[in-house]
């Protein structure tokens, strides 16, 4: 089943499976807890290393995007969020996905596929923004 934006949700596709996945303050209480980590502090790091990217090579980029989130704190968020819409998800199961996502963006049959910090701050984004169009929410 697709996320629906307008109720908070997002896709996000970790090593090829979709997982839809919403973001409240359930989710950022259990984050907090798990990780021992703020949940702005986190989010707004990787949100600013991810405006500092622009044009650095992929290697610089994956450095800069790891030392803002780490893939223990992103397996968490992923694994808390995707959890709030699907009860099955196990925290392995991100937690391995996260691990073959990797750190880099790579090219798979000229689609650029986003890297595991690059995908937390989006979602992250899309957690404190919303969605951004001019459309009623339904």
């Amino acid at each position: 089943m697709a996320a629906n934006q307008y109720n908070g949700e997002l896709d996000i596709t970790l090593y090829d499976k979709v997982y839809p996945m919403k973001i409240n303050m359930n989710v950022i209480a259990k984050f907090q807890s798990e990780t021992d980590q703020d949940y702005m502090r986190v989010s707004i790091r990787a949100m600013n290393a991810l405006r500092k990217t622009t044009n650095l090579d992929p290697f610089d980029q994956a450095q800069l995007m790891t030392e803002a989130v780490s893939m223990h704190d992103a397996a968490w968020l992923f694994f808390l969020a995707a959890k709030e819409l699907d009860k099955t998800v196990t925290f392995e199961e991100i937690q391995e996905a996260v691990l073959y996502e990797g750190p880099l963006m790579r090219a798979e049959d000229e689609t650029l596929i986003e890297s595991y910090p690059i995908k937390f701050a989006n979602l992250v984004i899309f957690a404190t923004l919303g969605v951004i169009d001019n459309a009623k929410k339904q």
